[in-house]
């Protein structure tokens, strides 16, 4: 049945902080009065529901999004195409309006936007997204002296090109694109063109819009959903019984924790703090440990956060988010994507520290933690930002760029897409399936 209304399909497949952002638009969305449903990972339905969406489940679940660029592609990504091709076949074929909106160019439901010429979103987790040479992400974010800074320049150019020609996934893509009609990429910035909206989930003041961003973008903040549950009880009563607690947690889609939270009981036993650890894959300490620890697989951040200390974390942009609306100082280990750019940034803000891949070292960890701690500046920047944070509307500001941009008319997609200039990327976001500017 057609209603005034579209209905609005949130695309998007990996770990939580990939699918938290989209199920949070959903929920305002929804209580705005629009139908939505998550096109999303085995395992997602929980979120989905509870937050009163729709939901399919259009590929398996990913637990290790530390793995392999190809087999990421053809183990997780490709496998959603049929069954998301599928979804939009049966619902256009029972009249229904949709719109649409996504996380990345390796969304199936780029392909269906363009075949049905529908409306399209696209929500922008972290900066580093944006293939900028004016402030491009870590390790180029600083620009050496010259002549060093025309070596980075001419590297970073090449290194922008082959993301974006990039022989194998395009042939993968032209090869699903063919049976739909679809005319093959030449490059696969030329994904972006359907796409009418780049909404930034992040303030100004930590992402700065760069002039050589795509001119669609539009900030709307962190998406900070208030929490739907509070602490477990175990958890709650353990709070109150040893304090503040130092948390760490390595993100969900990491498996290989034992190392991470090893350092993490050093740290506490060292500073004589307890520790809260979060992970589905930690199996336990193995030994009895000086100082009080709880462990669960996940708890939300927000009321946890703002009963604890510090966060030692991967750097995720939700995270790290939720630990600035806490105030609470940040140690970032960061391993790949978005991570390492969010770890410098909260670096520069003066707020944290951050590792470098492969630099993690207890020693280092204990000591940066009890200067964080102790820090009366850093306390101050901290208050500064939460207060800034407090009260947040993103939420609010991310829904009524969908309804705007949803409510114009589509723009021509037959128009050429922009090339890339000397000194920008006019279309785009770097593919989401490919490996950030460094191999880590």
């Amino acid at each position: 049945m057609v209603t005034s209304r579209p209905k609005i399909v949130l695309a998007g497949i990996g770990t939580k902080g990939d699918l938290f952002p989209l199920v949070a638009l959903g929920r305002e969305l929804v209580r705005r009065g629009y139908r939505c449903d998550l096109l999303s990972n085995e395992g997602a339905e929980d979120h989905a529901r509870s937050a009163g969406l729709g939901y399919q489940a259009v590929t398996v679940a990913q637990t290790n999004n530390m793995v392999d660029l190809w087999e990421n592609l053809e183990g997780h990504v490709f496998p959603s195409y049929q069954p998301t091709f599928e979804y939009f076949a049966r619902e256009l074929a029972r009249g229904e309006r949709l719109a649409v909106v996504n996380l990345d160019e390796c969304s199936a439901s780029n392909f269906m936007c363009e075949r049905h010429q529908l409306p399209l979103c696209r929500l922008v987790l972290a900066p580093s997204r944006f293939d900028s040479m004016s402030r491009p992400a870590w390790p180029f974010h600083q620009r050496p002296v010259w002549p060093l800074s025309l070596l980075q320049e001419r590297a970073l150019r090449r290194m922008y090109q082959r993301k974006d020609m990039a022989p194998p996934l395009l042939r993968r893509m032209n090869q699903l694109r063919e049976p739909l009609g679809l005319p093959p990429l030449s490059r696969v910035a030329q994904i972006n063109a359907w796409v009418q909206r780049q909404i930034c989930c992040f303030p100004e003041w930590f992402g700065l819009p760069q002039p050589d961003w795509p001119s669609n973008v539009e900030l709307a903040g962190f998406l900070l959903p208030e929490a739907t549950a509070p602490l477990p009880a175990e958890l709650f009563a353990f709070l109150e019984r040893a304090g503040k607690p130092l948390v760490f947690t390595p993100g969900t889609g990491v498996v290989d924790v034992e190392g991470f939270f090893a350092d993490a009981l050093g740290c506490c036993e060292a500073l004589q703090r307890p520790g809260v650890f979060l992970s589905p894959h930690y199996r336990g300490p193995g030994r009895a440990a000086s100082v009080p620890v709880f462990h669960a697989p996940f708890v939300e951040l927000q009321p946890l956060l703002a009963r604890s200390a510090l966060l030692v974390h991967h750097g995720g942009a939700g995270t790290t988010a939720r630990a600035l609306q806490a105030g609470v100082p940040q140690i970032i280990r960061a391993m790949a994507y978005d991570q390492p750019d969010n770890g410098s940034r909260i670096e520069a803000l003066g707020v944290g520290e951050y590792f470098v891949p492969g630099s993690f070292r207890l020693s280092r960890l204990v000591k940066c933690a009890r200067e964080l701690l102790s820090s009366a500046e850093v306390k101050a920047r901290l208050q500064d930002l939460s207060q800034k944070l407090a009260g947040s509307r993103a939420l609010c500001a991310a829904a009524d760029c969908v309804e705007r941009t949803f409510a114009a008319e589509p723009r021509n997609l037959a128009r050429e897409v922009p090339s890339r200039g000397a000194a920008q990327r006019a279309d785009g976001v770097a593919p989401s399936g490919l490996q950030p500017a460094l191999q880590l």
